[in-house]
């Protein structure tokens, strides 16, 4: 959808689900999730009219915009904690052929939120774009400056290392 094609609003509607799931990994509680998918689309709305289709899809450059407002959140709130997985529905509403998803589904969410903290920031980003916000390999290697294969070698990476920490009681 471009600027003056139609309301914000249908943006907003499409994307506010995917865009609170990422935020929610990435920070702490539901408060500040809340606040911070606040700011993102605040941010959105008033750079709405410099957005550019052909340098990618609205649920990229929205994301691109998460990123950077959960950064900032960071920068104001202190040093990046473990997210909380269960709360976020991480590896819901991923497609059943997805192996990922179902190693992550089969983990149990409480062990996977105990555990996250184990990964990289870059491995924890990796998840939250794909399983919060859904992304596509594609869609990651965008956002991260990664080639499509790098992505899905981060997230398959990620998710291998959950596997590891949590066969390591």
């Amino acid at each position: 959808m471009q600027p003056g094609t139609g309301g914000f609003a249908e943006v907003y509607a499409e994307h506010v689900t995917p865009v609170w799931r990422y935020v929610r990994l990435r920070v702490p509680a539901d408060a500040d999730a809340e606040d911070v998918t606040s700011q993102v689309f605040e941010r959105a709305i008033r750079s709405w009219s410099g957005y550019d289709g052909t340098r990618g899809s609205v649920g990229g450059w929205l994301m691109g915009i998460a990123r950077h407002t959960v950064a900032d959140w960071w920068r104001r709130h202190g040093r990046e904690l473990p997210t909380d997985l269960a709360a976020s529905g991480l590896g819901e509403g991923v497609a059943d052929d997805d192996p990922e998803g179902e190693a992550l589904r089969r983990l149990g969410a409480d062990e996977v939120r105990r555990r996250l903290g184990h990964l990289t920031a870059r491995e924890r980003e990796a998840l939250a774009l794909r399983f919060g916000s859904e992304l596509t390999s594609p869609q990651i290697a965008e956002l991260l400056g990664i080639t499509p294969s790098a992505a899905r070698m981060l997230v398959h990476r990620a998710v291998g290392r959950l596997r590891e920490v949590m066969g390591d009681e």
